[in-house]
């Protein structure tokens, strides 16, 4: 009796471990091992934890990569635009380890005609040193261990698939491509991006020239690889246009040069290179200097991502002969900017008005 009795807990274990798996496999909400299957929606809302299953496993040609800077571009308007059909990856807050992770997964499982990337600045000049979200290695790699990290793990099944279900029964579409997006329900204007400018006081040291060039020629190597091995895929590169009140920081702060340096370089190398197109909108004044178009010092709202996806698909990004004068001209543009019209007198705005 008391063997009859082991065999059927056995046998009911079995039974509900693999409908348990099977849950999972199915409703596959980090899309391991497929896109979104019978109407179900996709969910996007951890780039480490879902890029490299959409990487490899989503119909796509091209790619549009970025940080949340990125992340409200709509890649329908590059598709329209270049005939090509684009899957966004976002990381928020990424490093270009998390960038690399994301291109091995999707060089490995196909030819990808073009990349888009958002090379903003703030992760160009940034150290690996500084990354503390670790990437979830059983989830980039198709190995039997990882497929059981993934297929019993009881936070995927008790939330995430109980998530891809919800949101099934409230009516939400398999939009495959749109993926992750931020800020609904955000405000972009001027008083809103002065509230959430913490003004630094003025720094007496001066960072030097050359303090950021270490990290940038760093990051740089993670793009070059990919710039080099395929050579038959257009890489489509860009700054983003942070905010007036990003340079009103980086000057307090004692950065400029080593920031306009390190930038400069960024350039200069990309121009170097037959298949990399590089734009360059931090100098874009009409977007940068109306405050209207931010909800803090460097997000940009949707509309602003409309305008630079329109820009990269036309075509005419940043020649090697401009980038020296271009690079002057801006920063003596910034020098000579009055930053204090945002500030009333008497505010010293160290921290959020």
């Amino acid at each position: 009796m008391f063997r009859g009795f082991l065999r059927a807990f056995f046998l009911c274990f079995l039974l509900l471990t693999v409908l348990f798996a099977g849950a999972v496999a199915v409703v596959d909400p980090y899309y391991r091992y497929h896109p979104p299957v019978a109407g179900l929606p996709l969910r996007l809302v951890d780039g480490r934890y879902q890029n490299p299953g959409v990487a490899r496993n989503f119909p796509y040609d091209s790619l549009l990569l970025g940080t949340s800077v990125t992340a409200n571009f709509d890649p329908a308007v590059l598709d329209r635009a270049l005939g090509c059909r684009t899957q966004k990856l976002i990381v928020l807050g990424g490093f270009f380890s998390d960038f690399d992770a994301c291109l091995e997964a999707a060089f490995g499982s196909r030819t990808i005609d073009r990349v888009f990337w958002g090379l903003d600045s703030n992760i160009l000049l940034r150290s690996e040193d500084e990354k503390t979200d670790q990437l979830p290695d059983y989830l980039y790699h198709t190995s039997p261990l990882g497929d059981l990290s993934y297929l019993l793990n009881k936070e995927m099944f008790f939330w995430d698939v109980s998530d891809v279900l919800a949101l099934k029964r409230q009516g939400r579409s398999a939009d495959q491509r749109g993926g992750f997006t931020w800020g609904e329900d955000i405000v972009w204007s001027r008083s809103e991006a002065l509230a959430n400018y913490p003004r630094p006081e003025v720094s007496q040291d001066q960072q030097p020239a050359d303090g950021f060039l270490e990290n940038a020629r760093s990051n740089w190597e993670v793009v070059l690889k990919y710039v080099q091995a395929h050579p038959e895929t257009q890489f489509t590169l860009y700054m983003a246009p942070y905010s007036i009140l990003y340079w009103d920081m980086t000057i307090r702060n004692g950065d400029l040069d080593a920031v306009l340096t390190a930038q400069q370089w960024i350039l200069e190398q990309a121009a170097a290179q037959p298949n990399v197109e590089m734009f360059y909108f931090m100098d874009d004044w009409p977007v940068m200097s109306d405050l209207d178009n931010y909800c803090d010092y460097i997000h940009y709202s949707p509309e602003i991502c409309l305008r630079l996806e329109e820009t990269m698909a036309a075509g005419e990004g940043i020649t090697a002969e401009e980038i020296p004068g271009r690079m002057a001209d801006f920063r003596a543009a910034l020098l000579a900017w009055d930053y204090e019209q945002y500030f009333p007198a008497g505010q010293n705005n160290e921290t959020n008005p």
